[in-house]
């Protein structure tokens, strides 16, 4: 993610007087850090959505610390109880074969689960060398027919604050608007039938 896209994140243009010090998404002073990174703060955000099948693409430390942080207190599918990553090591930076690892666990993930979609979580490693996650991310969609989202949410970038934000953007870009729900069936007495989506701002399901 550049760092432009970034500082438009972190702005909050609420009032004409609002500058980097007021943002909604500051950065942490030295000695001053607490929570997550923006990493964390992404995964739990989407972590609740149970039926796909959530990727890490980085050292097996980031899936690891990670794994089992937040969850969902879903009584369906879990698959978001399996933790998946593409545990990069020294050799795959080498040699740069971090894209190659993430198309595999990709298609990994597609053949034994089948999920509903699969997340990539952007971690601080593959963001330094330059993996292009997003070309990755439309070449397994576009290949096996399953959705496949990149979540840019490299640590580095800030807060847990900014993951939970980087990760509704990934949502608004990729999932939003892609598809229309099916229609509702008919209800006996005539009437017609609503859906109600209840949307929290707080994942306390862990």
């Amino acid at each position: 993610m550049k760092s432009s896209d970034i500082r438009a994140l972190l702005d909050e243009p609420a009032c004409s007087h609002n500058h980097k010090e007021k943002s909604g998404c500051a950065r942490p002073k030295p000695g001053a850090t607490a929570g997550g990174c923006s990493f964390d703060g992404a995964q739990i955000t989407l972590l609740p959505i149970a039926d796909v099948a959530h990727i890490v693409h980085g050292p097996i430390g980031c899936a690891g610390s990670s794994w089992d942080n937040r969850g969902t207190r879903s009584s369906g599918v879990r698959l978001f109880r399996i933790g998946m990553t593409t545990d990069l090591s020294e050799t795959d930076v080498v040699m740069g074969r971090g894209e190659k690892r993430l198309f595999h666990a990709i298609k990994q993930a597609i053949d034994s689960y089948s999920p509903a979609a699969v997340f990539v979580y952007n971690t601080c490693v593959p963001a330094l060398i330059g993996d292009d996650v997003e070309a990755v991310c439309k070449a397994t969609s576009e290949r096996w027919g399953t959705p496949v989202v990149p979540v840019d949410a490299a640590g580095f970038y800030g807060t847990k604050n900014l993951g939970n934000r980087l990760a509704g953007e990934a949502m608004l870009k990729h999932v939003i608007g892609t598809r229309e729900p099916e229609a509702a069936a008919t209800r006996a007495d005539g009437l017609p039938t609503y859906d109600v989506n209840l949307i929290g701002e707080y994942n306390i399901a862990g």
